[in-house]
């Protein structure tokens, strides 16, 4: 695992997840294969949501958690559902979804529409395949559109 840098305190921004796949595929242009770390980054963007919340497994999560100094999140927020979103781009990235915005995901957000999604962007998945790199993120709000 790589950690990219630590500038100061984090903003939130908005952003497309276009843009984020975008800026840290710049970011990891040089790097083999593996997980790039960096402060958390608050973003919000719209999306389509692919489907309903599943149950995952949210193991690669609690590593970088670990990895980052934030271990002791899990003991305060459920995490054991994902999220499949697709960008403007047609880029189709999983999320880690907070339990408790499961119930209402499910019944005011539609599969098939667009979701504005409030995620900590917590690192990042660099594949030999380079299209298949992905942020590795935590849904902490929505809002249906």
């Amino acid at each position: 695992m790589r950690i990219m840098d630590k500038k100061g305190p984090i903003q939130p921004l908005w952003a497309t997840l276009d843009t984020v796949v975008e800026e840290w595929n710049e970011k990891t242009k040089d790097l083999g294969p593996g997980v790039s770390l960096s402060p958390p980054a608050k973003v919000k963007f719209i999306a389509t949501m692919n489907g309903a919340p599943a149950p995952c497994s949210n193991g690669a999560l609690v590593v970088v958690l670990r990895m980052i100094g934030f271990e002791d999140l899990l003991k305060q927020v459920k995490v054991s559902h994902c999220l499949t979103v697709t960008s403007g781009k047609g880029r189709t990235v999983t999320a880690y979804v907070q339990d408790v915005l499961v119930p209402g995901l499910n019944s005011d957000a539609k599969v098939g529409g667009p979701i504005e999604i409030y995620v900590d962007v917590l690192a990042y998945q660099v594949d030999s395949d380079r299209s298949r790199n992905a942020p590795i993120m935590l849904v902490n709000r929505f809002e249906p559109q």
